[in-house]
């Protein structure tokens, strides 16, 4: 039985490298690699501790979390990606949304650079890539699909959280969680689970008003 799901598990992660591969050959993005934190280029030096490795995202981590959040009915105004790299969970979501606007935040000036030109070779015009810290990004108003993949500790996410807290009691924003290390951070400030994978570590949060 454990070979068995070894190899389940050597399929499943191959047939995810083809998707990400194909994905990434389609539009011609260069999204892949890895970046130890210690090595990310920015100027929000006070940031640099809590920053997480560069990693893209796959496709599927991204797919299974639109495809829950899309029974939810919410019809969202963005599409926000926190830590967006080099801007493939954007790209992604632009193929699944008709967002009004996909906006990537990103603390390193070098991948913004990157996920810029790869905007230019995506061709949508919605797409827009910001260089900023998470902690003082203020959510645009309306109704933010918010997205993360762990890209930062625990204090910056609760610093955004704090900073837009009347930006999530205002709409029905939800926040999508891939990788969700700090998911109990989002239930101490008031939100509620509403899909949470356990093997995947995918989850959907949404702040509920008293």
């Amino acid at each position: 039985m454990h070979k068995l799901q070894s190899l389940e598990r050597k399929v499943a992660e191959a047939i995810h490298w083809i998707e990400d591969f194909v994905f990434e050959r389609r539009y011609q993005l260069n999204c892949s690699g890895y970046i130890e934190n210690r090595k990310l280029e920015t100027i929000h030096s006070a940031a640099l501790p809590h920053s997480m490795a560069y990693q893209a995202v796959t496709c599927a981590a991204i797919r299974e979390l639109i495809d829950e959040v899309e029974k939810t009915g919410i019809v969202f105004d963005h599409f926000i990606d926190l830590g967006s790299g080099k801007g493939k969970a954007c790209f992604y979501a632009a193929m699944r949304f008709p967002f009004r606007k996909i906006i990537g935040v990103e603390f390193s000036e070098p991948l913004v650079e990157i996920a810029r030109d790869n905007a230019a070779r995506f061709g949508a015009e919605n797409i827009f890539f910001v260089n900023a810290d998470a902690a003082s990004f203020c959510l645009p108003p309306g109704n933010n699909l918010v997205f993360l993949f762990n890209p930062f500790s625990e204090s910056i996410l609760k610093k955004f959280l704090e900073s837009n807290a009347d930006r999530f009691r205002q709409s029905r924003s939800v926040i999508a969680y891939a990788n969700d290390q700090h998911r109990l951070c989002l239930a101490r400030a008031g939100f509620v689970t509403l899909f949470r994978n356990q093997d995947t570590q995918g989850s959907l949060h949404q702040y509920i008003t008293g």
